[in-house]
């Protein structure tokens, strides 16, 4: 998606960009008729005062912001130094009440082009004029300019650039707001539809998931049928296999379908943690038993929590411990109430896990097992989080790792999206 940004428009600024032209006729007057006060030659206060009348048309054009999209004349910020280096010339040179106003130009130019030619040549032209009207003889500039005429006109010079900057900067300061009102407008809509779309292909890879279900199932029940009518023991192993892994696959199509949709409304009520986790040690027992892994539990907690969502995200968590712990290790489950808060760690003494891999834990579809599918940290973190807890990881390599999960003893709902909790 590009984002075209229209460039600033004068019309939105303030009221002094209209009254600008006025303000330069107006000043143009004063000096023009502060030189013809103070008697100076004619022909110079003319020259002067044309100089002067000229750069009018140009004042509000020559300091608007320069946009990227718009083609800006390269001579502009050349012929407004050149013209103000000219009433300086006409004026005294190096001795001009005038000469304070080269700085406007110049100040003008950098802000609108950066340090880019235009303004390169914008100083190379002052530096050369100064370096002129030093070195030529004093009489080729006109002569200087009577008291107290020449300290009136230099506060009128000052006053003026000062008022031209003033104004330079809010018309820039305006032109960037505007420009970064465009660009947060773009990256809302480039975000919403990022959303959009996300949710889209989350709706449909749920629905995908979903419909496979039945045939998986009916395979599965044809699988499980072949083998035991399978004669030779060699077809009946494979079709074992073929049953493990219908099985596995079936696991995922859950996983899924419970972390792209939302979470049921939970339905809290008191409970024990310590009951809940030996609900869960007992349903993982034999396939602990079977891998030479202890499972135990120890303290105890009471709080409100809807113990199905919460069982489940044990139930994964010791799961997760079990199959990275090797024979002869521990999986423990350790509880604790600390000022309001429930504190529940599950503890394994396995191969731990490498700071890369600990920074992805938890990221949905992320897995180091090759049968695994990433989403079983995701789930109970989604859980914790619907709880309004949290769940941490903390692991290095061969010294284990360790899952705590905080819950408030009295329910307060989190987010209420599993997808969304889990990121």
């Amino acid at each position: 998606m590009s984002l075209a940004l229209p460039p600033p428009r004068p019309e939105a600024g303030p009221a002094s960009v209209h009254a600008l032209p006025a303000v330069v006729l107006a000043v143009s007057a004063l000096f023009t008729g502060g030189l013809w006060l103070a008697h100076y030659p004619t022909w110079r206060t003319l020259a002067a005062g044309l100089l002067l009348l000229s750069m009018t048309p140009r004042s509000r054009r020559a300091t608007l912001p320069a946009h990227p999209g718009t083609a800006r004349p390269s001579l502009a910020p050349a012929l407004s130094t050149a013209t103000h280096l000219g009433v300086v010339a006409l004026t005294g040179g190096l001795r001009s009440p005038f000469l304070l106003a080269v700085v406007g130009p110049f100040t003008g130019t950098l802000q609108n082009y950066g340090w880019s030619r235009a303004s390169q040549v914008a100083l190379g032209l002052i530096a050369a004029s100064a370096l002129a009207m030093g070195l030529l003889p004093a009489s080729w500039f006109g002569p200087e300019v009577a008291e107290p005429v020449w300290s009136l006109l230099t506060a009128l010079t000052l006053v003026a650039v000062a008022v031209t900057n003033v104004w330079l900067f809010v018309v820039m300061t305006r032109a960037l707001a505007a420009v970064q009102v465009e660009v947060d407008r773009g990256r809302l809509q480039m975000a919403e539809q990022a959303l959009a779309r996300a949710r889209e292909l989350e709706q449909l890879s749920a629905q995908l998931s979903h419909e496979l279900k039945n045939p998986l199932g009916a395979i599965k029940a044809l699988v499980q049928l072949s083998a035991r009518d399978a004669a030779e023991g060699r077809s009946r192993e494979r079709l074992q296999v073929a049953e493990g892994e219908i099985e596995r696959m079936d696991q995922i199509l859950r996983e899924y379908l419970t972390f792209s949709r939302p979470f049921g409304k939970l339905q809290p009520e008191p409970a024990s943690l310590g009951a809940l986790a030996d609900e869960v040690l007992l349903l993982l027992g034999t396939q602990a038993a079977g891998a030479g892994v202890a499972l135990r539990r120890q303290g105890e907690a009471h709080l409100e929590v809807d113990p199905r969502c919460l069982r489940e995200a044990l139930f994964n968590l010791v799961a997760n411990g079990l199959v990275a712990t090797p024979p002869g290790g521990c999986v423990q489950v350790e509880i604790e109430e600390l000022d309001g808060v429930a504190r529940i760690s599950v503890r394994d003494t396995g191969r731990g896990m490498a700071p890369e891999v600990l920074e992805r834990v938890g990221t949905p579809f992320f897995t180091t097992r090759e049968e695994g599918s990433g989403l079983g940290v995701a789930l109970a973190r989604a859980a914790f989080v619907q709880h309004g807890g949290s769940l941490e990881y903390r692991s290095a390599e061969g010294k284990g790792t360790t899952a705590t999960g905080t819950l408030p003893r009295r329910f307060r709902s989190g987010r209420g999206d599993g997808a969304a909790a889990a990121r």
